[in-house]
């Protein structure tokens, strides 16, 4: 008989892939154990901030907004650091900023090198419009704790600010070697490129659309989105990798093995892949494996 995971196996899956900055694999997880236990706040707490990252926005707001009543109803009758860092998370993310900031004082009397509550200032100061502030304090965070692509994106969103460009693609490349298929990194790097060559459309508007419908397993309209994204400027290598991606998971090994090529002659470190010489031998492994079942050509 198979053994069901428990509710414990699945969180400490959901961290496993947090760790790894699978984002996505990560809120299906917390997703299974928010559906068993509904009022873990640090459940909830989780799922709102996988959502911002993804750039699902509404759904974030949505947590958000379940988190900051559950905390409320629990301060009552306990307080604790992490009910704070929660209920701060949430003021923030709400545009609360008036209780955000006496949470944050509270937090920081508490524990004044707290790294989560120093980057939610960092994020009130971004909100507020101080961005060379919020860069200063950030670049501080980012000696303090690995590069993360939260923090990465709090950067970028601060140097498109003040039109520091080439910072902000510094930001990106680092962003999309951790999670080349990250939605708020595309969306963002969309607003860079409108801001800075005032288009109103790039590749990474029909990228984000060719993500989508990657997630939804709407892989001929993915397949397309990313044909237009490419045929408007090849010059991306994070489109190139996120549509081999799509060409692995729909079979087509030698046009993934093409496209992954493509990536990598435009940036050697695309998709954050370090032994490339074993990455192709895996991927050519995988086509005479399709070949030798005539699901691929020779």
């Amino acid at each position: 008989m198979f053994r069901r995971n428990t509710p414990e196996k699945t969180m400490k899956k959901a961290l496993n892939y947090l760790e790894d900055g699978d984002f996505i694999k990560a809120k299906n997880e917390y997703l299974k154990s928010f559906a068993a236990d509904p009022d873990n706040i640090g459940l909830i707490n989780n799922l709102a901030q996988i959502y911002a990252i993804l750039g699902e926005e509404d759904k974030s707001k949505g947590y958000n907004e379940m988190l900051l009543k559950k905390c409320n109803e629990t301060l009552k009758y306990e307080k604790s650091l992490n009910l704070l860092i929660f209920k701060s998370n949430a003021l923030l993310s709400l545009e609360k900023y008036e209780e955000f900031n006496e949470v944050l004082d509270e937090i920081l009397k508490i524990d004044p090198d707290n790294t989560l509550a120093l980057f939610q200032k960092c994020h009130y100061l971004e909100k507020t419009g101080e961005h060379k502030k919020a860069l200063k304090s950030l670049e501080k965070l980012m000696r303090q704790k690995n590069c993360d692509i939260a923090l990465l994106l709090s950067m970028s969103r601060n140097l498109i600010k003040i039109n520091e460009f080439e910072r902000a693609e510094r930001c990106f490349k680092l962003a999309f070697q951790i999670e080349t298929k990250n939605k708020a990194a595309i969306n963002l790097k969309s607003k860079m490129l409108k801001k800075k060559y005032n288009l109103t459309l790039t590749p990474h508007d029909f990228m984000l659309k060719a993500v989508e419908n990657f997630e939804m397993e709407n892989f001929e309209a993915s397949t397309d989105y990313f044909k237009k994204a490419i045929e408007m400027d090849s010059s991306f290598d994070e489109i190139w990798f996120a549509q081999g991606e799509l060409f692995v998971r729909t079979g087509r090994i030698g046009d993934a093995i093409d496209s992954f090529k493509k990536a990598f002659e435009l940036n050697p470190t695309s998709g954050g892949i370090e032994k490339r010489e074993d990455f192709f031998k895996m991927l050519k492994r995988m086509k005479k494996i399709n070949t030798l079942l005539g699901f691929e050509k020779s």
